[in-house]
């Protein structure tokens, strides 16, 4: 049987041939940030290039594809970017953390919570309770401040140069308690060193009476859109703790990335998203 008299449907495990090579075809030119051409798409998929040219036809058609009007290569359409944007609206986003805020909750016996930007503020998206008696209360809705907060230096740890001058030159630093950073010298330390590490600490800086780490959670286009961490009381989450916990954390942050799309191998180190654009998304001034 030729591949072109093939039944649409592969009967063996019930899936339709025709939607296995439109995804196929859709991951592929993924992928290729500066587009990939017809010839190279058969090359990678092992399929004739009349099959591919039909696939891609119907996408570009449908707005999934696009191609580049001088190059002939073929990019992601703006219906891909609109399907993503309406997979990360916040009910989604929360639908997607809980579980992993659940898992984090039970492997550290503490607090867990998903930070976004909200008006150059950390907003705590969702929490979860963990499962020791005496848990931090922090309910779902509350903005910190972004320089005494583990998940605030994690969200900034994800700026770039520019959007980190921005959202940090008018900061008044309060003390909230005697931990508090000073200064901006102390915060772009802390926040260099979490960029480094993919993890933020809050050593009893907002509360006296509290730690917490957070790690920076990334999209499909590698910019960070959210930190998640976990909170403890200093007489139970002991500084040795945060060491231990620093991994499953930063191992949890990774699997909600990959769940937003985030592929490392597919993000070239140097690329840095405009991280500004995104925050305005959450509602920043």
């Amino acid at each position: 049987m030729t591949e072109a008299s093939k039944p649409d449907e592969d009967r063996r495990d019930n899936r339709i041939q025709s939607l296995d090579r439109a995804f196929s075809v859709l991951e592929e030119v993924a992928r290729h940030r500066d587009g990939i051409t017809l010839s190279e798409l058969s090359r990678q998929l092992g399929l004739h290039t009349s099959t591919i040219y039909h696939v891609t036809r119907t996408l570009v058609s449908l707005g999934y594809l696009r191609m580049g009007p001088h190059d002939k290569r073929y990019r992601m359409g703006r219906g891909i970017f609109q399907l993503a944007s309406a997979c990360l609206d916040e009910a989604e986003i929360c639908a997607t953390a809980t579980p992993l805020l659940e898992k984090l909750a039970e492997l550290t016996g503490e607090a867990t919570h998903y930070a976004i930007w909200e008006r150059r503020k950390a907003l705590i998206l969702v929490r979860h309770a963990g499962p020791n008696a005496l848990q931090i209360n922090e309910r779902a809705g509350t903005l910190r401040p972004v320089y005494c907060t583990a998940i605030g230096k994690a969200l900034l740890s994800g700026l770039d140069a520019e959007a980190y001058e921005t959202y940090t030159r008018d900061i008044d630093f309060v003390p909230f308690t005697a931990s508090t950073l000073k200064d901006a010298q102390e915060l772009r330390l802390q926040v260099e060193k979490a960029r480094r590490d993919g993890i933020a600490f809050d050593d009893c800086e907002f509360n006296a009476e509290v730690r917490c780490m957070a790690a920076t959670v990334r999209d499909f286009t590698g910019a960070v859109v959210g930190a998640i961490g976990c909170s403890g009381p200093v007489w139970r989450m002991s500084l040795t703790d945060m060491s231990e916990y620093t991994t499953v954390t930063r191992s949890i942050a990774a699997e909600l990335s990959e769940q937003f799309g985030f592929r490392p191998e597919e993000v070239g180190a140097d690329h840095k998203p405009d991280q500004s654009k995104r925050m305005k998304t959450h509602g920043n001034a």
